[in-house]
């Protein structure tokens, strides 16, 4: 009788034990870190993306567990549901009644670069950010589009604003390396998102996000002159709908985020036993380094056409100092080279792997020429990863890195030799966004959560698997 007791008592304990436990890894995790999704289905969510049916948009309420509102944070939740000093720091930047500088610009609806205070013609302009690899922007848009589809005709105009990406490598996708890049980006985004919201496209060289302290998914309403009438550092449809309200009263309808039936995203994490290569990273906190791609930039229509072209820039390189190489000029340099799924190529493994070259004025680099590991499978679209030690590199002197691979796209039935070149500077961007694991949440905390690791991201278009024969040497 007593052994029956002790053992009922040790199972009680392990399970509350394994409770706790779970509850605090839950808690400890970021929100924001795992969103390396590459499916989605269709489904209905609740106005805080919560769970579907909790809350209704513009009712001031978020999903189970979220904050209540705008000017309330709760000590869990997502990002935008804490106020940190970063938002702190937003809203004192831009406080109501403040306007945008004359000369920052955007590239509107058209594709034409004007100045931002251009397009406020309405009696009020929303202005949201956004991109591709924001777990927030893709958790909170429909709540926009909900507020949108009930004040479109109450002399309010709304945009979504494209910026460099966030959280790069999140569901595979990569920096842009050009204007037409990041057009591109643009229209795969309508696609998968299925936004009725129009884009409004930041610059290449990053003026709006950069003037908005670097803000992923901050929000305005701007009058026809121009002034701030209300900002949040983070999209939120809740604020944004009572915002409106105030300003040109309560409409007719109440859409809600149900109604609208948009894709839902859901989390996906390879694995690390199916993925073909072992990630590799700087040790700690990796820096992103300013890096421009060589070559013209082709047509956006030419980007998407899947067709190969000689000059398209299908692999996009990340390069990441560790910080003895930041501070001292000698340390570690990551490079990182991922195909853009944008552009529907992957790795051909039938032939070569993919080598690179670095040439050095006064810096020293080993090894200076590598070779990726060589694959059974026929493509695939894995991350191609470099370590290299770096001794007296100079600030004012880049380096420059050339890659040779093989690409393909068994759709097209095409596979071509493609050559590249970058040039990078010992320069953090500050840019370039954060990738999970390395740049934001280094040692591990991502891990095989981190985004592009084995597979394409959701939405992005299909490229050749099949694995072809190419052209030219085997």
């Amino acid at each position: 009788m007593k052994r029956s007791i002790l053992k009922s008592l040790c199972r009680f304990a392990t399970l509350i034990a394994y409770v706790l436990i779970s509850g605090a890894l839950q808690a400890q995790a970021p929100q924001d870190q795992t969103q390396n999704n590459q499916g989605f289905r269709q489904g209905p969510r609740g106005a805080g993306q919560g769970r579907a049916g909790q809350g209704r948009s513009g009712q001031g309420r978020l999903g189970q567990g979220r904050g209540q509102g705008a000017g309330q944070a709760s000590q869990g939740g997502r990002p935008r549901d804490r106020v940190r000093p970063r938002d702190t720091e937003f809203n004192e930047k831009f406080p109501i009644g403040s306007e945008l500088p004359e000369d920052l610009q955007v590239y509107n609806v058209a594709r034409e670069l004007v100045p931002v205070n251009r397009i406020f013609k309405s009696k009020y302009t929303v202005i949201v950010g956004g991109c591709l690899t924001c777990p927030e922007f893709r958790n909170s848009y429909p709540e926009i589009e909900a507020v949108a589809r009930d004040f479109k005709d109450q002399d309010v105009d709304f945009y979504f604003l494209y910026q460099s990406l966030t959280h790069p490598e999140n569901w595979g996708f990569v920096q842009p390396s050009s204007i037409e890049d990041r057009f591109s980006q643009v229209d795969h985004a309508e696609e998968l998102l299925q936004t009725e919201i129009p884009w409004l496209t930041d610059p290449i060289d990053n003026q709006l996000k950069t003037y908005f302290v670097l803000t992923p998914n901050s929000q305005f309403v701007f009058d026809q002159s121009g002034k701030v009438v209300h900002r949040n550092s983070w999209g939120r449809g809740s604020s944004l709908r009572e915002s409106l309200e105030t300003l040109v009263g309560k409409p007719e309808t109440l859409t809600t985020v149900e109604d609208l039936n948009l894709p839902r995203f859901e989390r996906h994490l390879t694995p690390k036993n199916e993925m073909l290569l072992e990630r590799v990273s700087v040790e700690g906190k990796a820096v992103p380094l300013r890096v421009e791609s060589g070559g013209k930039s082709n047509p956006v229509a030419a980007l998407r056409s899947n067709d190969f072209n000689p000059s398209n820039r299908y692999v996009k390189l990340r390069p990441e100092a560790d910080q003895q190489l930041i501070e001292t000029g000698t340390g570690t340099l990551y490079l990182g080279f991922r195909q853009d799924p944008v552009l529907g190529a992957s790795w051909n493994n039938l032939a070569s792997p993919p080598e690179y070259k670095i040439v050095a004025e006064g810096a020293t680099v080993s090894p200076a020429t590598g070779q990726a590991k060589r694959l059974e499978v026929e493509s695939d679209d894995e991350p191609r990863e470099f370590l290299i030690n770096v001794k007296d590199w100079d600030t004012d002197e880049p380096i420059t890195v050339k890659i040779q691979y093989f690409a393909c796209n068994k759709e097209k039935g095409w596979c071509q030799s493609v050559g590249q070149e970058f040039t990078v500077w010992l320069d953090e961007d500050e840019s370039a966004g954060m990738v999970n694991g390395r740049s934001h949440f280094p040692g591990g905390r991502g891990g095989a959560r981190q985004g592009g690791q084995g597979g394409m991201g959701a939405g992005a278009r299909p490229s050749g698997r099949g694995g072809q024969r190419p052209s030219g040497r085997q």
